[in-house]
C-alpha cells in the first residue's frame, strides 16, 4: 500500500515542485519587480500561470529539459 502510493506521489513529482516551490518563487520575483499585471491580476495567479507554463509539459514529457 505504501509502494502505490509513494509511486503516485512520485509520478506527481513536477507537478508537486511547480505548485509548492516555482509558483510562490515566481509571484515573489513579479512582486519585487513590481511588473505590471494584466487585468489586476495578482502576483500569485500569475506566478501559477508561470509555473504551470514549465510543469505541465516536463509532466507530459517526464522530463524538465
Amino acid at each position: 500500500m505504501q509502494k502505490a502510493v509513494l509511486s503516485r506521489i512520485y509520478k506527481l513529482g513536477p507537478m508537486i515542485f511547480g505548485l509548492g516551490f516555482l509558483t510562490p518563487l515566481a509571484a515573489q520575483i513579479l512582486q519585487s519587480s513590481e511588473v505590471p499585471l494584466p487585468f489586476g491580476m495578482p502576483p500569485l495567479l500569475a506566478g501559477l500561470l508561470i509555473a504551470m507554463a514549465f510543469t505541465v509539459p516536463a509532466q507530459l514529457r517526464g522530463r524538465w529539459v
